[in-house]
């Protein structure tokens, strides 16, 4: 069986699996050839072109989970919110700051999605017959990105408005039944795992996310049918709260020690957390801080990754020599 799928399902496997947040991106040259000059949502509109990007990362790496291309952004159109993909991230026009009234904005339809995530993920799993996993933002980090209209510094507005705005339930409600749908539509379609990415959760206080923020979180997962990875950045002073979510997985970034991560997740499995600085600057130093992360982590119930995406530098044989490093590492 796929290292990946035992790992899911049995908690063990043979070898160590591992994949990468972001491993179909800029480092890699057949990405560059494939997109061209079309933007991210342009590539993402073409399901074939969407499929065959997600696969060169398992075919040139090695790694043992595909995820499918996309951006945590584009579902937001169907909303009715207008994005701009600019080379620092996707800018919403109509987000909070100019359209507090939520003119225009309704909730999410697949028959207002202009993308074929759908074809896709179906192509995908017919063609390739592999592992793959689905993706969502998370409640924080897609409100953030609504709300400030673009990346949101230590989520300064986020958390003003979160706290402070009468009607951000409006807000929060049509986010998370977004968030629901759209990952309904990738298990429909076929994916075998859902990571969620709340990429900007840390920014908020332990107090603000039990009373804001966690019943919402436990709304969304409880809708999901298949494993379910949990990402996060910045939280472990939340780290066991977090763990009292209804997941599989709690993949964890690298300010946070394995061992100490372990020990705070009660019964979860965990996935991380190799810094991608590392992993793309200093070979010899990847290999022995990958060597003590899998020690820390322990080889039950653990899946390699990065604690970030891979960075647009880092060299394809880095990563090479890291998937064959982990695959062979002696328990």
């Amino acid at each position: 069986m796929n290292r990946f799928l035992s790992m899911l399902k049995n908690g063990s496997s043979d070898e160590i699996p591992v994949w990468f947040m972001r491993q179909a991106g800029r480092y890699l040259k057949e990405y560059n050839e494939k997109k061209g000059k079309r933007t991210i949502n342009e590539v993402c509109m073409d399901p074939g072109l969407v499929a065959e990007i997600t696969y060169d990362p398992v075919r040139i790496l090695g790694v043992d989970a595909a995820i499918i291309f996309s951006d945590i952004t584009i579902p937001l159109e169907a909303l009715g919110y207008k994005i701009e993909f600019m080379p620092g991230g996707p800018r919403i026009i109509n987000g909070y700051i100019k359209n507090h009234d939520m003119n225009g904005i309704i909730y999410f339809d697949e028959a207002n999605f202009n993308y074929k995530i759908y074809d896709a993920i179906k192509i995908f799993k017919d063609k390739y017959k592999f592992p793959l996993i689905g993706f969502s933002g998370g409640l924080i980090t897609v409100l953030s990105y609504i709300i400030a209209e673009g990346p949101d510094n230590n989520l300064g507005m986020t958390k003003k408005v979160l706290l402070s705005d009468e009607n951000i339930n409006n807000y929060i409600n049509i986010v998370k039944d977004m968030i629901i749908k759209y990952i309904k539509l990738q298990i429909k379609a076929g994916v075998d795992a859902i990571q969620i990415f709340d990429s900007w959760l840390g920014y908020i206080s332990p107090y603000t996310y039990e009373k804001y923020v966690k019943e919402h979180i436990e709304d969304i997962i409880s809708e999901i049918n298949v494993p379910v990875i949990y990402f996060s950045t910045g939280t472990s002073s939340i780290i066991e709260k977090i763990s009292g979510l209804n997941v599989d997985y709690i993949s964890v970034d690298w300010r946070l020690d394995m061992s100490l991560a372990r020990s705070m997740v009660n019964d979860k499995g965990l996935q991380g957390n190799l810094d991608p600085y590392v992993a793309a600057y200093n070979l010899k130093a990847a290999l022995s801080e990958s060597s003590d992360i899998i020690k820390s982590a322990g080889v039950e119930n653990y899946i390699f990754n990065l604690g970030h995406g891979v960075i647009p530098d880092t060299p394809v044989e880095n990563l090479k020599q890291i998937v064959n490093f982990v695959h062979n590492f002696k328990h």
